[in-house]
């Protein structure tokens, strides 16, 4: 019998890997390239003990086609970034990048199909993690918490990159009646698949607000938790410390 978690996991997988092709681009397009510098500022904030820890060992959650795991790979202080997913094009795509790429620290990298509800990873194994755009879509955030908690190791940070609610009834009107509106439409022209960029849209409404995120952080042991809103609060940083 399949289970509604089980149902879910397969659409997003599907979903993903309809749209893996275009993904890039229409990223590109959607945020006018600003999606790199929130990554940049997402993986800023889960650095701030990377500088003191030799050979550190980091986990990109949900990695894509790979953004933030090569954002990663650049720094000195990295020996190592472990980059997960579910959906096997994404991460075709982001091995042929690692192909594609010049740059020798792009062998820091290893991409791997795993599930961010049961990490095949030890204990208190990882010196930081970030997740760019992925826990939206997990089937039960509260487990994928503990699982980040579990093998981040103590006074390791997290920063979690996605969608927020803005805070402002007038910004979140424009926000929800305008752009968001129009998301499904460039999906639908760019990529052939206007479901996807719907479902993505539509996910916004059972997502928690950025401050309800931290407390959810703070709520499964992380000694600190804050949260920083990004274009008038319609994307969010959330950051948390073990």
């Amino acid at each position: 019998m399949v289970t509604l978690e089980e149902d879910k996991s397969g659409y997003i997988n599907n979903m993903f890997a309809r749209i893996a092709k275009s993904y890039d681009f229409l990223n590109l397009m959607m945020t006018l390239n600003m999606h790199k510098l929130w990554k940049k500022q997402a993986i800023d904030a889960a650095s701030v003990n990377i500088p003191y820890v030799k050979k550190a060992k980091i986990l990109d959650l949900c990695t894509g086609t790979g953004d933030m795991a090569f954002e990663w790979s650049k720094k000195l202080q990295v020996s190592k970034v472990m980059a997960i997913d579910s959906c096997i094009p994404m991460l075709e795509r982001a091995e042929r990048r690692q192909i594609k790429s010049k740059k020798s620290n792009s062998d820091k990298i290893t991409f791997m199909e795993a599930d961010a509800l049961a990490l095949p990873f030890p204990d208190n194994h990882f010196d930081a993690v970030t997740v760019g755009f992925g826990l939206r879509n997990v089937n039960d955030l509260d487990l994928a918490l503990a699982e980040i908690y579990r093998v981040l190791k103590p006074e390791g940070y997290i920063a979690s990159l996605d969608l927020g609610h803005p805070e402002s009834g007038m910004v979140e009107s424009f926000h929800k009646g305008v752009f968001l509106k129009l998301m499904p439409l460039l999906g639908q022209i760019f990529a052939g698949d206007k479901a996807a960029y719907k479902y993505l849209i539509d996910s916004l409404e059972t997502w928690p607000k950025q401050k309800d995120l931290s407390q959810m952080f703070w709520d499964k042991g992380f000694t600190r938790s804050y949260y920083k809103n990004i274009f008038l609060g319609t994307i969010a940083i959330v950051v948390a410390q073990k």
